[in-house]
């Protein structure tokens, strides 16, 4: 592993193992030990992989092979010296436009759409580099939780880094029109509270009694039955 002076700077954007902050990590590793769960014997397309600290994490799983993907060639050089090797490797590339040649078993997609301008175009490229019955996991961050003040996709997030966030009755009907379909239980959250929680004046009065429930919410990855989630992910298949 490379010292710490050629590691990327952290800015906030992107998630850095041991940089940002107990609650990100936490949430992030939990992600991608659910995804690994779906890796054994598959090909595996991480786009927007950041620094691809995943790799290790799908390869230990049983994955047969790993590609991470990222926009940014400056974690790419880093992801490839740290974590390269015979069965992963880094390409820098564009979510809308990126193409290898190959289809994937399963691509995983985190905290990434909301950040993507032309974001159908990016959803109907996941479809295209997966495998027939090939499985796409991809997460976003609630708009009803992250981002309480805007009310649709065309409003302006809360983090400056985001052009819009979904609520999960958005994202779906835009992944069904890609091509993917849902399976039996295809939609998973974290930091899931109950509903009336998700209230923006009533969450300010519990997060001041109570504390931030950020931080009380558990970061496990579980399925969405009747609470709110603070991330959901959908899992679907290319048919």
């Amino acid at each position: 592993m490379q010292t710490s002076g050629s590691e990327p700077e952290f800015t906030g954007e992107f998630f850095i193992p041991g940089k940002s902050g107990e609650r990100i990590e936490a949430d992030h590793m939990e992600r991608y030990r659910f995804a690994s769960g779906f890796a054994q014997g598959r090909t595996v397309l991480d786009i927007a992989c950041g620094v691809g600290f995943s790799a290790p994490l799908f390869l230990a799983a049983g994955a047969a092979r790993y590609v991470g993907v990222d926009l940014n060639e400056q974690l790419i050089q880093y992801a490839a010296r740290t974590y390269g090797s015979e069965k992963a490797r880094f390409v820098a590339g564009d979510i809308c436009t990126y193409e290898d040649g190959e289809r994937y078993d399963l691509v995983v997609c985190y905290e990434t759409i909301e950040h993507i301008k032309d974001y159908r175009s990016a959803l109907g490229n996941l479809y295209h580099l997966l495998n027939t019955d090939g499985v796409l996991i991809i997460s976003s961050p609630h708009r009803l939780i992250t981002s309480p003040r805007a009310n649709s996709l065309t409003d302006k997030p809360s983090n400056e880094f985001h052009i819009q966030e979904f609520t999960p009755e958005e994202l779906l009907p835009e992944l069904k029109a890609a091509g993917f379909s849902t399976l039996e239980q295809g939609l998973y959250g974290q930091r899931q509270r109950r509903r009336i929680i998700a209230n923006r004046v009533i969450r300010r009065i519990v997060s001041l009694v109570f504390g931030n429930p950020n931080m009380t919410t558990s970061p496990q990855v579980t399925p969405v039955i009747d609470k709110v989630p603070r991330y959901f992910i959908f899992v679907v298949k290319k048919n």
